[in-house]
């Protein structure tokens, strides 16, 4: 776009665009992400605004905020504000940023160079220490402490949390008690366990820094709990530059399970867009699987890439993800849902997402207008159930298409609501794309396994893990990946063929009933455990 038609812009960061659009006219502003911004600059520049608008979770957490600030500086425009979740707002001040700002942030640069050091120097030693001998606990038997060490930023979405609350309440199940330390809480319904909460550092600009820091504020505090508490192992979902516990069960010889879903340092630097401190990252992510005592991957290609790295597979265990068969199932009711947007006469053809590269919500996004060209039947309507980074991106695919009026964004669904969102939905898609640099897809999408226990014809790409846990023609429709003519024609296929899609979907439920549970998961976690102690 050379000129901008609209009179306002909001940048978009871990911010609840429902929220904000409740008050404004979206037909008035042009939504970017933070990433389709920077690239936008040079044209923002060339034109006036009334408004430009920073949405972000919270307005005091100063993460990229300095340089926010001076891409706002040279944009016209009446007024520049950040706004959060929270309703707060921050106007933009030339002055502040030059006395105040600017002074902190020179400030900020000394300490963080002080921290680089010190966390090299203390990861060498570390990293060089013998191994100490792990007690096999007798005093609490039952007892697991649960780190999760990434920054929520307030919220409760997302496969990763899928994973967290299925897995707290399969160990739940099988009697063992949970103590969770970590930077935020979370809600697990129906389920009262142990929180210790340290809060996540927010004064920082850069991205990497605070999660650095954070292990120097995390170790001291949950040291005094795991002291205390003495479980039987420490499980931690795996985070980027952070080694909390593996310091931690060398320091109180406690045993270590972690949970690796793929390399965070990997992700960052593909699908991210920018790792500054590489090296001292991948030396976090290394040593962690070095010292780990049993790791959990969910993928065997996450094995294959840990084997080539030397880590023995007798402590690799493949435990793909699973769904809780009793929240997800057949007799849920979507009819609420399906008034409630005005669908009632509709099929539905849904997408459960939080809009990450891998998703490929915008080749489903493609798909749309040569879906609804080719079909016979008009009634076709398409649901984007959720919101994340991709989610302007996509709308402008489907508004640049003129297929508004066959597509609904919900926008954040509580996830106590998912399964009612998803009951409403005649044809589940899960269009997740390959790896752009070649390697295999080492995900294990949480949503999948949902889709599967709520007994809905299914169109998937045929992609590594999700090609193996679904069948062509018999518990899915599986389609080339990235191909959106493909995409289409398997949507066509089930929308056209109502006996088809309940006898995927009925084949589906009992697939995964049997084998892809988070009872069964954890059962394989403790198994492998006790093998190794």
């Amino acid at each position: 776009m050379n000129n901008y038609l609209k009179k306002n812009i909001l940048i978009v960061r871990d911010f609840n665009t429902e929220l904000f659009f409740k008050k404004k006219n979206k037909k008035d502003w042009e939504c970017f992400s933070f990433k389709s911004f920077v690239k936008s600059y040079r044209q923002v520049l060339t034109s006036n605004f009334d408004f430009v608008v920073v949405g972000v979770s919270c307005v005091s957490d100063n993460n990229l905020k300095y340089l926010l600030k001076l891409l706002l500086l040279f944009i016209k425009a009446k007024k520049k504000y950040f706004i959060d979740n929270q309703g707060k707002i921050e106007y933009s001040s030339f002055w502040r940023l030059l006395f105040i700002d600017t002074l902190l942030f020179i400030g900020e640069l000394i300490f963080n160079l002080l921290l680089i050091i010190a966390s090299w120097i203390a990861l060498l030693i570390f990293n060089f220490l013998p191994k100490r001998r792990k007690i096999t606990r007798n005093d609490n038997p039952k007892g697991i402490i649960y780190l999760r060490t990434d920054n929520f930023r307030g919220m409760q979405q997302g496969g990763s949390f899928t994973h967290f609350r299925g897995v707290v309440k399969g160990f739940d199940k099988l009697g063992y008690k949970i103590h969770y330390i970590g930077s935020g809480r979370i809600e697990v319904p129906n389920l009262d366990f142990l929180q210790s909460i340290i809060p996540y550092p927010s004064k920082f600009n850069f991205l990497e820094i605070p999660e650095i820091y954070y292990n120097w504020r995390f170790i001291p505090r949950a040291y005094k709990i795991a002291r205390i508490q003495k479980p039987l192992f420490i499980y931690q979902r795996h985070s980027i530059f952070n080694v909390c516990g593996v310091i931690l069960g060398y320091l109180t010889k406690t045993p270590l399970i972690l949970e690796y879903n793929g390399s965070e340092a990997w992700i960052r630097q593909k699908w991210g867009g920018l790792l500054i401190f590489k090296r001292l990252c991948y030396f976090f992510e290394n040593i962690c699987l070095k010292k780990a005592d049993l790791i959990s991957v969910v993928s065997q290609p996450i094995k294959d890439e840990l084997l080539k790295q030397g880590i023995s597979g007798d402590k690799i265990l493949v435990n793909y993800n699973g769904v809780d068969s009793e929240k997800f199932n057949l007799d849920i009711d979507g009819l609420a849902i399906r008034k409630k947007l005005g669908l009632e006469d509709k099929i539905i053809v849904g997408t459960l997402s939080t809009f990450g590269v891998w998703h490929g919500t915008k080749v489903f996004s493609q798909a749309v207008k040569p879906t609804i060209q080719q079909c016979n039947n008009s009634a076709i309507h398409f649901l984007f159930i959720g919101d994340g980074t991709l989610r302007p991106e996509c709308e402008r695919i489907i508004q640049e298409s003129g297929m508004e009026k066959y597509v609904t964004f919900t926008g954040t669904v509580p996830f106590t609501e998912i399964q009612q969102y998803l009951a409403t939905c005649d044809i589940l898609v899960a269009s997740h794309i390959p790896n752009l640099d070649g390697t295999p897809f080492f995900g294990s999408p949480t949503k999948l396994f949902e889709y599967m226990a709520m007994g809905k014809g299914i169109v998937a790409s045929d992609l590594d893990q999700i090609g193996e846990v679904l069948e062509h023609k018999k518990t899915a429709w599986l389609v080339k990946p990235g191909d959106v003519n493909d995409l289409v024609d398997g949507i066509l296929q089930l929308a056209q063929d109502k006996k088809l899609r309940e006898i995927l979907g009925k084949d589906a439920r009992k697939e995964v009933v049997k084998n892809y549970t988070w009872e069964q998961n954890t059962k394989r976690i403790i198994s492998s455990y006790l093998e190794i102690n």
